[in-house]
């Protein structure tokens, strides 16, 4: 009898051998029952090839022995493996943050450029500092000067006008008095271009009581730009002139921003301290962007 059992028992077995090569050969096999039979794993290397078992998460019999040693539990089972980590997860954060962080850096120089650009402009001048502004009067003051001369009963009065632009047109007018400035015996005016850097002209008028007294205006353009004035008796002669003063880049510094494309015109130039209200909406401007540009976001 005990050979019967046992004849019994090795065709069991044999069954299942073939049953387990059945499933082996197509593909139907369990990868805990590759990790446990080594030699089934050695004939499914050889079959399929170790990358694709690495692909269907087989581990070699040898593999699971290391594994199970450190742990102390023979009866582990490794059914299910968990894919490890993605490195370029890490490394696309990683980019990801530097490029915000630069982006805001960016921001930040931004802003705290524009505020020093703004501020030096309001109180320092730029002109100060870059040379921009060009002066339209590079000879001096334009200058008027009057002089009195009397013959008899005619009083002739020489006007020089000096300092002033070749090409431009002024205007002299005058207005003469005598019995100091109650009656006026002669008003007029001329018209001139200038030819060179100054010129002179003269009048005459008949006068028969003491003191005379004369004024006149230089005029360019129809505005004022100088004037000269002053009286005349037999024992005292008094002259008097006022000058206009030239406006130059020197004294005005600061760049108006609203007139910014028109620079070399030293009318688009005015004195420090006297800000407009476009350079406060820049300071503010410029002040916000660099804020944000220091602020860090908040995760």
């Amino acid at each position: 009898m005990g050979f019967i059992h046992e004849g019994v028992r090795l065709e069991s077995e044999l069954m299942n051998e073939a049953e387990r090569l059945r499933d082996l050969l197509d593909g139907s096999m369990e990868p805990s029952e590759l990790e446990s039979y080594k030699e089934y794993y050695k004939l499914a290397e050889r079959i399929y090839g170790s990358e694709a078992l690495d692909e269907i998460g087989v581990i070699s019999p040898k593999e699971v022995e290391e594994k199970l040693e450190p742990l102390g539990n023979s009866e582990f089972t490794h059914d299910v493996i968990l894919p490890s980590p993605r490195p370029e997860l890490k490394e696309e954060n990683l980019g990801t943050k530097g490029e915000t962080v630069r982006r805001r850096t960016f921001l930040m120089l931004v802003g705290i450029i524009g505020l020093i650009l703004i501020s030096s402009n309001i109180f320092v001048g730029i002109d100060s500092i870059l040379d921009l502004c060009e002066d339209a009067e590079k000879m001096g003051d334009v200058e008027l000067v009057a002089t009195p001369a009397v013959n008899g009963n005619t009083l002739t009065i020489f006007w020089s006008a000096k300092n002033v632009t070749i090409g431009e047109e002024y205007s002299i007018t005058w207005d003469i008095s005598q019995n100091g400035s109650q009656e006026l015996v002669s008003t007029g005016g001329i018209n001139m271009t200038a030819n060179g850097n100054s010129f002179t002209h003269s009048t005459n008028a008949t006068v028969q009581t003491e003191p005379y007294s004369y004024s006149s205006n230089l005029l360019l353009n129809g505005t004022i730009i100088a004037t000269a004035g002053g009286s005349y008796e037999s024992s005292e002669v008094n002259t008097m002139s006022t000058i206009q003063t030239t406006k130059l880049c020197e004294d005005n510094p600061r760049l108006k921003l609203t007139e910014i494309g028109n620079y070399k015109n030293v009318d688009s130039w005015g004195q420090v301290g006297e800000g407009e209200i476009i350079d406060g909406m820049l300071l503010m401007i410029f002040a916000f962007i660099s804020l944000f540009g220091m602020t860090k976001k908040k995760r």
